[in-house]
Formats: structure tokens, sequence, C-alpha cells
């Protein structure tokens, strides 16, 4: 008995924070912190493999779990998803309160402080903000694909355009440039992760996002727009060594398995490719995939060549249409993606990046109003901006409005001289 008469209460200790636990709330919060482990080796998992590569048994290797367990304390696969997005909002939640505070005192926001703040936005996704963003990424294709999968990823993608919204409360233009700005980092995401390391792509996404952003009345330095033109060739020349070291195209049954293997690339990435794996996809012997593609190196650039075909064959159909149309906007996202897991899909996903605006900037051109090359920096953010937005909208449901709308919308060609 201790003083007053009272029983010590042995099963109550500490936490970190000095506070009193009993059982249950130790219990509790053990369960919570479990879940967080799994969620956490779920994103883990989707930024190393894909979200094709997110099963039951590879978080739980991640996680250093049971099968079991998992599916005791979150349920399926599915269940796993839902519970990513909802920890995903979580953090982009944290990650725009600490970015809002660096602006908290600056009321209105200038537009000439923006290229910075778009710039340093996208940065933090390419480091601390890596495995978010990925895994943001594969979402959206997800649900670009079918909008109903996940209910939630819809709050995702609109959390980036509220916090600009906030952040621009009181500009004269705030709710357009917070638009334009989230479907900008829309597209520039997967593209941001795959290629941060590459200087000319630094060089040219901040002249772009000045191109965006820049006074739609202001007249643009001839000097400027050749710039912005060297460095588009400049990032050109790796893509182009890689891709004029490529083989014939492949004809017949070596064709036919090129796309199956294609087919697995985009499904379940690179690290699922084997001769086995294509031999299960394509109903032949895995002697007869051997027969065709030797080495393991064969299979990967067949299917990264594939996928580059298609990409081109898409973008010959769409010429003149929907540059954001879901197959190529799908598909330069997917190999962007690829690109952040095996460095050999650098040359693709930079080359995809590129030729997709080469096909389509004559009509933005024209649609904003002005010669097609006297502002190339601000018609390749419009298409940026653009496809980033279709991507967005095709998540939630699908494209509403008009294309050439769209376009005059983001150039705000109201105010353009």
């Amino acid at each position: 008995m201790v003083a007053g008469g009272s029983a010590l209460d042995c099963s109550r200790r500490r936490d970190m924070h000095g506070r009193m636990t009993t059982p249950t709330q130790r219990s509790a919060i053990r369960q919570i912190q479990a879940n967080a482990t799994i969620i956490d080796a779920a994103r883990t998992v989707i930024a190393a493999r894909g979200l094709a590569g997110m099963s039951l048994r590879t978080v739980a290797e991640q996680a250093e779990m049971s099968v079991g367990s998992i599916s005791y304390r979150i349920g399926d696969r599915a269940a796993l998803m839902a519970a990513v997005v909802e920890r995903e909002i979580e953090l982009l939640g944290q990650v725009s309160e600490d970015f809002k505070g660096r602006v908290r005192n600056v009321k209105p926001l200038s537009t000439d402080m923006l290229p910075d703040l778009v710039g340093a936005w996208l940065d933090q996704m390419a480091a601390e903000g890596r495995v978010s963003a990925i895994v943001t990424c594969e979402l959206a294709l997800l649900a670009s694909r079918t909008p109903d999968i996940l209910p939630s990823v819809p709050l995702l993608l609109d959390a980036a355009e509220v916090m600009w919204r906030e952040m621009l409360r009181g500009h004269p233009d705030g709710e357009r440039l917070a638009w334009a700005i989230a479907s900008y980092c829309m597209d520039e995401r997967p593209f941001t992760v795959a290629l941060c390391d590459i200087l000319d792509y630094r060089l040219l996404r901040q002249s772009t996002i000045r191109g965006l952003l820049r006074d739609a009345g202001a007249a643009v330095d001839p000097g400027w727009s050749r710039w912005h033109m060297s460095l588009v060739d400049r990032l050109a020349i790796p893509s182009a060594d890689a891709l004029d070291s490529a083989d014939i195209v492949p004809q017949g049954v070596k064709a036919d398995l090129a796309d199956h293997i294609a087919d697995l690339i985009v499904a379940d990435g690179v690290d699922g490719l084997s001769h086995r794996a294509v031999a299960q996809r394509s109903g032949m012997a895995a002697s007869s995939i051997a027969h065709h593609f030797p080495t393991h190196r064969d299979i990967v650039f067949s299917g990264v060549e594939a996928i580059y075909r298609r990409m081109r064959a898409e973008i010959r159909t769409s010429y003149g249409t929907a540059p954001g149309s879901g197959a190529v906007a799908r598909l330069t996202h997917e190999c962007a993606l690829l690109a952040t897991r095996n460095p050999a899909f650098l040359p693709f996903a930079t080359d995809m990046r590129r030729r997709r605006a080469e096909n389509v900037h004559t009509h933005i051109a024209e649609w904003i109003g002005i010669p097609v090359d006297s502002d190339r920096a601000r018609i390749q953010a419009v298409i940026v901006a653009l496809i980033g937005h279709g991507v967005a909208a095709m998540a939630k449901g699908g494209l509403t409005e008009p294309l050439p709308q769209l376009v005059r919308l983001i150039a705000d060609v109201e105010h353009m001289s």
C-alpha cells in the first residue's frame, strides 16, 4: 500500500513524452505504429517496383512482417492502396504547410517570386519527396485508367492546387495561376524525379516555368527563345545517340515478343523481366525466347524500343488533336517512371517528352495567337500544363473543356498584347 491507502498500479507507464499510459493505450499505439510501418513499406515498394509490383507479399518482405499480419491489420491489396492514398494526402498536407510557411508574411505573393517557388517545389519532389512523388504518379496513372478504383485519388491530386491557391490568396490572378501551376507540376513531376541530375534539363525546366508565369503582355526577348531551343537540342543529343544505336525494327515473331515484353515493362517494371516471364506472357517456350533475345539486356532493350514505337505511333495518329490524349500522356509518364528505376530508360523518357511537344506546338501557337517560333518557352509550358491537366482530369473521370479554351486559359490570352 502507498500513502493514502491505494495500491500501486504497476501496469501504468510513461510514454516518450512523459505521459502515463495504460496497457490499452499502449496496445493502440503499437497498432498505429505497426499500421504506419506497413503503409510506408507499401510506399517504398511502389517507388521501387511500381504499383503493379506492390502485393501483400512484397510489402510483407519490405516491412519484415508476415502476409497474415498485414491482412489482419490492413486488409486486402485494395485496402492497402487506399491506405497509401490517405498517407500521401497526410504527407502532402504536412509538406504544404511547411512550404507555405516560407511565404506566409508575403501578401499578396508577387508573380516575380513564382518561378523560383515552383522550381523549389519540384526540386523538393526529386529529393526528400521522391517516394511520394513517384507514388502519386503511379496512383494518378492507375486512376486515369479506372477513375472509380480509388475514390480518394482526386483529393490527393487537388491538394497541390489548394496549396497554390492559398499561397496566392489576394493575387488578382491567383485562381488561374494556382490551377496553371498545379497542372504544370502534375506533368513535370515524373520527369523532375527522373531527370533532376541532368543540368540541361533543370535549365530547360526553369526556362519553361518562366514561360508559363511571365506576364502575358510582356515582350519576349528573341535571344531567350533561341536559348530555350538550344537547351532542347542539347538535351536531345544523348537521346539521339541512344536511339541511333537501336536495332532494325523487329518483324514477325520477334515483333510480337517485343510487344509482350513492352506490356510486361508497363505492368511490372524492368525488375520483373526474365525469359520465363516473357514465355508465360507470350505462351512460348523459354528456349524460344532465349533464341530471339539471348541476354537480359536484349529483352529489356526490345521492350523499350517497342514502348518507344508505340508512343511515336500514338503521336502520329493524334496529331492535331489533344497533346494530352490519354495514351500519349500515360506512356510518357510510364517511361519517366521506368527511368527512375533504370537509367537505361532515360534517353527514351527525354525523347518522348520532347517529341510529344514537337508534334503539337504549331497548333498550340495557333490557339494562343502567336508565331510558332516567337515564344517557344511559353508554348512548351502550355503543352506541359495541358497534359498535366489532362492526366488529372482523366483520374477524375475525363476532360470536359474544349482544348483551345484550355490553352488560352493557361496562356492567359485575354491579357496578351
